[in-house]
């Protein structure tokens, strides 16, 4: 069946307009409050796609707009679509001010009220379930699958684990207790109320809560404990955190006790000490001496804090792009995410053979972090395993054996493999993206990270997650 398609509107006058969107409006607009529904996602090899859908963007000018015309205002700071849509838009008020049509030229005053009338297409995410573990009357644990955010952001809503719960489950508004990072997996707390919430997240501020994860690292990591004691620095524009290390002798840089260190870089001792204080305990689980398992214990919760401590170790995460090299594409620049930049960057430099000055370039060569090996991506099948309770112990056991197949992973691994033909949906004339599932733009292939929550244990509570495939 081909898809179904709008009739581009050729019309002038503001009641044509009105008149073209009534007709239209066998489409129905959603807005933030609209809860999903299962219908509204397709597994595509091995991939949760949302079916495109009419939204209405809502959004206040603020002081440092007012004075621009509406075009201007957003060409230049909703840049995912050219100039030429927005002057459309705003003729066809599908972008309105206050509600009513406004020409091209119209200047906007502080505060005003704007709509926007999009044809939404969400990024695709890996297409593993969203197990629920424990379902209480207060307080519901599921095992996050790799590359779904938590919830609503940026070009996500409906590929979130909050609205995959609210369309299978019919869980209800949930309150995350904790988050992980969109690449990242496992164990995932969500309150049933605000007042739970709020009790769990004074423990975590309180720093009684014991959180551990477990992760794939490049190389043979210490046998005995390590700590690291280093403050890291994110920067919000290019989605990617540093360590901030002071130069010899000053206390208050960063400190690594562990059996194998390295000594800090000349662009480490010229940085200054501007970033948070953080601390990550890290144990070995288990190694073949390429590779090991290692179990992480953030002390402290900053943005990317184990993954940028690993790298300062010198053992990445083994399939980490963004921090496997020191020198990568700035997001800024390649307009996607961080993890996204770095991984196409990693890929084109493969892809064409590089010469040794390219993989300098990269950091490849002359980075204290360098691997072994190819960089192996994890399959789909490896993102999340059974929700099985793991073994109650302080720390992961190495010796952990895989649980038993039960009826849920059996169900995922049927979810997963599922293609679904029924990919119709409205083609909408104006929008950027159409025909397609994905936004225009987006390159597929990611995967998630070799990073994994286990547990998070707090005055009278604890709460686990079974290891991943790659851990076992």
């Amino acid at each position: 069946m081909a898809n179904a398609q709008l009739s581009r509107p050729n019309v002038e006058t503001e009641a044509e307009v009105e008149a073209q969107i009534a007709a239209d409006l066998h489409i129905q607009w959603e807005t933030p409050s609209t809860p999903p529904n299962p219908d509204d996602y397709v597994i595509v090899n091995g991939t949760r796609m949302v079916r495109p859908y009419f939204f209405e963007f809502l959004a206040y000018v603020k002081r440092r707009w007012a004075g621009k015309t509406i075009v201007d205002l957003f060409t230049q700071e909703f840049r995912q679509r050219p100039r030429d849509y927005y002057e459309e838009a705003v003729k066809l008020a599908r972008i309105r001010v206050e509600g009513k049509m406004v020409a091209p030229t119209y200047v906007l005053r502080d505060s005003q009220r704007m709509s926007h009338f999009v044809h939404r297409h969400e990024p695709p995410v890996l297409a593993g379930a969203v197990i629920i573990l424990e379902d209480g009357p207060d307080v519901i644990t599921v095992c996050k699958p790799a590359s779904v955010p938590v919830h609503p952001c940026g070009q996500y809503r409906k590929n979130t684990v909050l609205s995959i719960l609210e369309a299978e489950h019919k869980t209800g508004p949930l309150f995350p207790v904790h988050r992980l990072d969109r690449l990242v997996s496992g164990l995932l707390i969500l309150a049933r109320n605000s007042r739970t919430a709020d009790f769990f997240r004074q423990e975590i501020e309180a720093g009684i809560v014991e959180k551990q994860y477990v992760a794939k690292v490049k190389g043979l990591f210490p046998a005995n404990e390590v700590e690291v004691n280093a403050p890291v620095t994110y920067n919000p524009r290019e989605g990617r955190s540093s360590v901030e290390v002071k130069a010899p002798g000053n206390k208050a840089g960063g400190d690594i006790k562990a059996t194998d260190q390295r000594g800090p870089t000349t662009d480490e001792l010229e940085n200054e000490l501007k970033g948070k204080e953080a601390c990550t305990k890290f144990q070995r689980l288990s190694t073949d001496g390429v590779n090991s398992i290692v179990c992480c214990m953030p002390q402290t919760g900053r943005t990317h804090q184990i993954r940028v401590h690993l790298q300062h170790l010198g053992h990445p995460i083994a399939n980490d792009a963004l921090y496997l090299y020191t020198n990568v594409a700035k997001r800024s620049k390649k307009n996607m995410t961080a993890d996204r930049a770095a991984s196409l960057a990693i890929e084109h430099v493969v892809s064409n053979n590089s010469t040794e000055q390219e993989q300098r370039h990269c950091g490849r060569l002359d980075d204290p972090c360098k691997h072994n090996g190819d960089m192996k991506r994890p399959t789909t099948a490896e993102v999340t395993e059974v929700p099985e309770r793991i073994l109650e112990s302080d720390i992961i056991s190495p010796s952990l054996e895989a649980h038993p197949v039960c009826q849920m992973e059996k169900a995922e691994e049927s979810h997963k493999k599922t293609e679904c033909a029924k990919t119709d949906f409205i083609v909408d004339p104006l929008c950027t993206h159409c025909p397609n599932l994905e936004p225009s733009g987006y390159i597929g292939g990611e995967e998630g990270l070799w990073l994994h929550c286990i547990r998070y244990k707090g005055s009278n509570w604890v709460y686990e997650c079974p290891l991943p495939q790659w851990a076992l």
